[in-house]
């Protein structure tokens, strides 16, 4: 049987690490895991970074994990997203008019960056058709630093990709059909922060990183209740995970819970409204039908009350993302648990999925 290469999610709060096999046809999970990285080191760069690489390679040496190739997702909080609009021209013109376009369009130097761009889409502007792009780009520091990791963590790097490419790869795979191609999606990977993707067909058209997420609402909760950040972490989760009849000091987990929607009220307001402005842009650029649905996928989708208040206010029907759909997990479910929520996984089940596309060797740069 086929195996591809780790996916390794290394997020603000949680690190994933899932590895696929079998066919495009007949896929399967091989192994997976995943740790949360101790609030009190999260600040200091440092320890962070030693304690995911030790915390990587023990998982490397007692999992069953095969192999040691691994595609690992750039943080979101270095790769940079701007759309911009150039006419149409032919790829390898494109490629080198891109370049150009770059620069002075990113809060860092672009001539020692890394540069990927996606056509979006044809646009018209006044009586004249451009192309849509979006360009992703990285401090070419950043990506050293990320191979450097990896190195040593003991992985062998296949390819470094975009976290919002990665977590759509999952849910393209649906998207082949022919009535699929105008078919829009909204996908809101809800993590530390926010990212909102938009797809039409198999394309990408919109990213945009939004900062609020899970470490706004953890802030929020502490304050509120006068805890330290992790413990209202803790508390959130136990809330969400909270059977719907509870009677057990029912009033006074309801006083609780109230007081914690209360404290996340504003800032779901504020990221519905930022969501809000995503979605009014897709609709005026592409003139786009109103959309109808809004697919949560993330380390927060495990809080539905966040999802129904985002919906609610955008006037949207909320999903919940299942990137291991039709997925065998066999043995796995100590970990992929199919009761609970697998949005989580969506970034590193795309990352193992991009196996199928490129080759079993690092390349310098990195692939949206």
């Amino acid at each position: 049987m086929r195996q591809l290469p780790i996916g390794l999610d290394i997020g603000t709060t949680t690190v994933r690490m899932l590895q696929l096999g079998g066919s495009e046809r007949d896929l399967r999970a091989l192994e997976a895991a995943k740790f949360v990285v101790p609030l009190e080191i999260k600040g200091e760069p440092q320890r962070r970074r030693e304690f995911i690489v030790a915390e990587v390679r023990r998982l490397m040496k007692e999992g069953r994990f095969r192999g040691r190739e691994a595609v690992m997702a750039l943080p979101s909080k270095d790769v940079a997203v701007r759309n911009v609009r150039m006419p149409k021209m032919p790829d390898e013109e494109l490629a080198t008019a891109v370049i150009w376009e770059a620069q002075n369009k990113f809060p860092f130097d672009t001539a020692t960056a890394v540069i990927q761009y996606l056509r979006a889409g044809e646009v018209r502007q006044g009586d004249q058709l451009f192309d849509e792009i979006i360009l992703l780009a990285v401090p070419r520091v950043e990506v050293d630093a990320q191979i450097q990791m990896a190195t040593e963590a003991g992985v062998d790097l296949v390819s470094l990709d975009a976290g919002p490419a990665a977590m759509f790869r999952g849910f393209e795979r649906y998207l082949g059909r022919r009535e699929d191609e105008g078919v829009v999606n909204v996908y809101a990977d809800i993590g530390a922060q926010t990212t909102v993707v938009i797809a039409r067909g198999r394309d990408l058209v919109f990213v945009k990183t939004i900062p609020i997420g899970g470490s706004v609402f953890n802030r929020a909760v502490a304050e509120c209740l006068e805890l330290a950040p992790a413990e209202a972490e803790a508390l959130r989760r136990r809330l969400s995970r909270r059977p719907s009849g509870e009677t057990a000091d029912a009033e006074g987990a309801d006083r609780v819970a109230r007081a914690v929607s209360d404290a996340l009220r504003p800032h779901l307001e504020d990221l519905a409204d930022e969501i809000g402005l995503c979605l009014r842009y897709y609709s005026v650029t592409f003139r786009g039908p109103r959309l109808e649905s809004l697919t949560f996928v993330g380390g927060e989708a495990h809080d539905p009350s966040v999802s129904t208040a985002l919906a609610a206010r955008l006037g949207l029907e909320a999903r919940m993302g299942d990137p291991l759909r039709g997925v065998r997990t066999d043995s796995l479910d100590r970990v992929l648990d199919r009761r609970g929520v697998r949005a989580e996984w969506a970034t590193a089940f795309g990352l193992s999925l991009k196996g199928f596309y490129v080759e079993a060797r690092f390349t310098s740069g990195y692939a949206a």
